[in-house]
């Protein structure tokens, strides 16, 4: 049985920076997605620890990120219109689920990628090991989601 806890949904932005800073490929799942606040640990890359995605994005070149959305959603334009070349999206009709997953650990919960999933609303979260261990195994097995080699 993989270990899991709880994590408020005002922690999901500090999660988010943390996850950004240690993995190697990260997926965000989410129907709606914002130019969040992110806090980041202490480390020695970032002079300053809290900066919204899209910023971290930029800064974070080495890390391979992947964006899953719902299609069609006009508010997730500001971020898809800015999302730096090395970021991926893949936009999915009728797409509900919220997680952050890497090869190591998966967060899933009720809590959009947005300003009110992470600041204002009340949302379930939790974090659970990887039991695939790949990020893309995950998205695979779990939210039936194919990637292509092209």
């Amino acid at each position: 049985m993989p270990r899991a806890f709880s994590l408020t949904s005002e922690s999901l932005g500090y999660f988010i920076g943390y996850t950004l800073l240690h993995a190697d490929r990260v997926a965000i799942v989410s129907p709606w997605v914002s130019d969040v606040s992110l806090r980041f640990p202490v480390n020695n890359r970032f002079e300053k620890r809290d900066m919204n995605l899209l910023e971290a994005l930029e800064n974070l070149s080495d890390t391979e990120v992947m964006f899953v959305v719902r299609a069609d959603e006009q508010h997730n334009n500001f971020v898809r219109d800015r999302l730096p070349d090395h970021v991926s999206l893949i936009e999915v009709d009728n797409l509900h689920a919220k997680l952050v997953v890497c090869d190591e650990f998966v967060y899933l919960g009720s809590a959009n990628i947005t300003r009110g999933g992470l600041e204002l609303h009340r949302e379930v979260c939790e974090v659970i090991e990887n039991e695939y261990g790949n990020a893309e195994t995950y998205l695979e097995s779990e939210l039936d989601l194919t990637f292509s080699d092209s």
